[in-house]
């Protein structure tokens, strides 16, 4: 069975701390009921007091805290430094970013480490979220297009092999939550994994716990998504195609009153 390594962050001083404890026990729970599955968390704890005690967390779960708040983006990056350098994350291994208030439901692991082992030219993988996330005994999978993999691959959901970690690299820290634009930074990191994969597949299910998708939020995340879409769309056809497409969803968004004008011509002009 490959590892699978995950990144995480949590920021305690907005009281997540259920949500993490969530998520943590379902990695457990899939740990106890299949002992071959090797998963390891990296997980950064934001705004903790330099007083404050250590958590008492299982020996899978790696910690480092700081006493201040940084973007979403910023957190994976400094997780993934010293994790890359320490060669954690293997050519074979698995690796993912789940927030920490998602969940995996019972057996989805080790789907996923399965799905991995069993097809060595697959570098990645994602399905859907949900409230009410599924449980399977098999994954179904298809070969997605570029617009399934803006549509619907989110850090809850994507996974990757580790053999594309050194060229991908870090994430954008201009995007994403508590960064210059909201948004963005899962849609620029998964185009680029698409592209760089040597195979990529899709499970067209909800198999991840996560709050439900919030369609309000939409214009809220515009200029980020706009601004990782146009940073390849030169790169294919479909490319273009996704960015004409998002464009058209602004100028929705704005006849429909839902995003300013003003908002909607800086996204493009920025992008």
């Amino acid at each position: 069975m490959p590892k699978i390594t995950l990144f995480s962050t949590s920021n305690l001083k907005q009281g997540r701390s259920e949500h993490l404890q969530r998520m943590i026990d379902s990695i457990a729970s899939a740990k106890a009921a299949d002992p071959s599955i090797d998963v390891h968390l990296y997980l950064l704890l934001q705004n903790v007091p330099d007083d404050a005690a250590d958590p008492d967390f299982p020996e899978w779960i790696s910690t480092r805290r700081i006493n201040h708040q940084i973007s979403l983006s910023a957190a994976r990056n400094l997780l993934l430094q010293d994790v890359v350098k320490a060669g954690v994350v293997t050519a074979d291994s698995i690796y993912a970013f789940p927030d920490d208030d998602c969940w995996y439901p019972e057996n989805f692991l080790t789907l996923v480490a399965n799905l991995f082992s069993e097809k060595p030219e697959i570098d990645f993988w994602f399905c859907r979220y949900s409230s009410t996330p599924e449980i399977r005994s098999v994954l179904a999978t298809e070969a997605p297009a570029l617009q399934k993999v803006i549509s619907r691959a989110s850090s809850n959901t994507f996974f990757f092999r580790g053999r594309l970690l050194p060229n991908l690299a870090a994430f954008d820290e201009t995007l994403g939550v508590g960064a210059r634009l909201n948004g963005g930074e899962d849609t620029d990191y998964a185009i680029r994994a698409f592209y760089l994969a040597r195979g990529t597949l899709f499970t067209d299910a909800a198999l991840v716990g996560h709050r439900d998708h919030d369609a309000s939020l939409k214009p809220k995340y515009f200029p980020g998504t706009l601004y990782a879409i146009a940073a390849h769309k030169n790169r294919s056809l479909p490319g273009i195609v996704a960015f004409i497409r998002k464009l058209l969803v602004g100028a929705s968004l704005v006849m429909s009153g839902k995003l300013p004008l003003s908002r909607y011509i800086a996204a493009v002009r920025n992008a």
